[in-house]
């Protein structure tokens, strides 16, 4: 049995209050991995659907659970999770 179905296993035996919590947790971790990348003036693109692939934003406030992005060249501003973003090389 690989590790992601004893992982998977383990997860599905515990109560539901133990598993939102184990949830929150990997988010956070996911969360912290991802802004400990970032700093304020990186420039970045958003992966979502309903923001164009080309736009380019820059970082100008980073909080715990959001990062806030301007777009270059305008004072359009989004509050976005940090998973939804990319920097820009």
């Amino acid at each position: 049995m690989s590790k992601f179905y004893e992982a998977l296993a383990m997860v599905t035996s515990l109560t539901k209050e133990q598993q939102d919590r184990f949830i929150s947790e990997v988010k956070d971790l996911q969360r912290s991995a991802v802004i400990n990348e970032l700093d304020i003036g990186t420039v970045v693109k958003i992966n979502h659907k309903k923001v164009s692939p080309t736009d380019q934003f820059r970082i100008t406030k980073i909080n715990r659970k959001n990062v806030k992005c301007q777009k270059v060249g305008t004072n359009v501003t989004y509050t976005v999770t940090p998973a939804l973003l990319e920097i820009v090389k």
